[in-house]
C-alpha cells in the first residue's frame, strides 16, 4: 500500500501533507456522488405528483379495458354472459333440451326462454323461426344455421298443415283472465293494475316492470319492455297491442357530475366497475361536458354509450 502511496505522490509532485489532503478530497467527492443516487432509493419523498396520478388512473382504465372482450350480453342484467360453443351438431331446435342448447353454445336465459316458448305452444316450422327468439344473437344464428334439422322455407304443403295460429299456446297463467276489452295505455304512466290486465303478467312481473322502469328513468322505446327480466317474448307481445309511449312525458336524467358511484351502478345499463370509472375520471379530469369527454372513457363501449345517452345530464 506504501508503495502505491509513494508512486502517487511521485506522480502527482505533491509533498506528503499535499498528497494526504488530495485522498482525503477524492473520498469526500466519490461519497457525494454515491449519496446522489442512493439518497432517493433508501428516502423517497412523499410529494403529490398529478402527473403520476394522472398516469395511474389512465393505466387503471386501460387495464380494465383489457379485461373487457366482447362477449353476447343480456340485456335485462348487468352481467356479461360469454356464448361457448363446446361442439356443434345437428339438431332440431324443437326438441332438444336446454342443456343442448347450452352445449351448442346458446347463454343458459336464452336456453330457458326457448324452453318456455316451446312449452307455451311455440313451434319452429323452418330455419329461420329460431330468429324470432328475444336476444338470439345474429352471429351464433349463423353459425348454428347449417346444423338446424328444418327447411329453409315453407312450402305450400307446410303452409296448409301448418296455418298461423292466434294464441293456441292455452296455460293456466293465459287463460284464467277473462276476455275484456283493455283500453290503451301510456306505458310509463301505467300502475300494476293496467299491466296486470296483461295476459301473462302477475302481481309480480306487474311490480318488476314498474321497478326497472323507475330505476332506467323511463322507458323511451316500447323494446325495452324486453329487458325486463323474466319477462319472454310471448307476453311482450300480448303487452304491446295495448301499450304506448307519450312524447310528452320525459325520461328523467342522470346528473352524471353530481352523482354518486351509488346512485350511477342504479341505473340498469351501467355496471358497477364502469360506475367507478365515471367518477374516477370526473375527479381527475373534472366536470363532463358532452357526450365526447364520456367518449374518452375506454371501457365504455358504443352500445352502452348509445343507450345511456337519453338518460345522462351534464348539468
Amino acid at each position: 500500500m506504501r508503495k502505491q502511496y509513494v508512486r502517487l505522490q511521485q506522480f502527482l509532485g505533491f509533498t506528503r501533507k499535499e498528497t494526504n489532503g488530495f485522498l482525503i478530497l477524492s473520498g469526500l467527492m466519490l461519497l457525494a456522488i454515491l449519496a446522489m443516487f442512493l439518497i432517493p432509493v433508501l428516502w423517497p419523498t412523499s410529494t403529490y405528483d398529478p402527473v403520476t396520478d394522472k398516469r395511474q388512473l389512465d393505466s387503471l382504465v386501460a387495464l380494465l379495458d383489457t379485461t373487457t372482450q366482447p362477449v353476447f350480453q343480456r340485456v335485462d342484467t348487468k352481467q356479461k354472459e360469454t356464448i361457448i360453443v363446446q361442439k356443434l351438431f345437428n339438431f332440431n331446435p324443437n326438441t332438444i333440451s336446454v342443456t343442448q342448447w347450452q352445449q351448442l353454445g346458446v347463454p343458459e336465459f336464452l336456453a330457458t326462454r326457448i324452453s318456455k316458448y316451446k312449452n307455451k305452444g311455440g313451434v319452429f316450422h323452418i330455419k329461420s323461426d329460431l330468429k324470432k327468439i328475444y336476444d338470439f344473437p345474429p352471429v351464433l344464428y349463423e353459425q348454428l344455421y347449417p346444423y338446424i334439422q328444418l327447411p329453409e322455407s315453407m312450402d305450400r304443403k307446410m303452409a296448409e298443415h301448418f296455418p298461423e295460429k292466434k294464441n293456441d299456446y292455452k296455460t293456466d297463467r293465459y287463460s284464467i283472465k277473462k276476455e275484456t276489452a283493455i283500453a290503451r295505455f301510456d306505458l310509463n304512466m301505467a300502475d300494476t293494475n293496467q299491466l296486470m290486465a296483461i295476459k301473462g303478467i302477475g302481481p309480480a312481473l306487474s311490480k318488476r316492470i314498474i321497478k326497472y322502469r323507475d330505476a332506467l328513468g323511463g322507458f323511451r322505446a316500447l323494446e325495452q319492455v324486453h329487458e325486463v327480466y323474466g319477462l319472454d317474448s310471448l307476453v311482450v307481445h300480448e303487452l304491446l297491442k295495448y301499450a304506448y309511449l307519450s312524447e310528452r312525458i320525459p325520461v328523467k336524467t342522470l346528473r352524471i357530475n353530481t352523482a354518486s358511484v351509488e346512485e350511477i351502478d342504479a341505473h340498469p345499463y351501467i355496471s358497477p366497475k364502469l360506475a367507478k370509472i365515471i367518477v374516477a375520471y370526473r375527479q381527475q379530469h373534472g366536470a363532463y361536458h358532452s357526450v365526447a369527454d364520456l367518449e374518452k372513457i375506454k371501457i365504455l363501449d358504443q352500445t352502452t354509450l348509445q343507450k345511456i345517452i337519453p338518460y345522462v345530464s351534464f348539468e
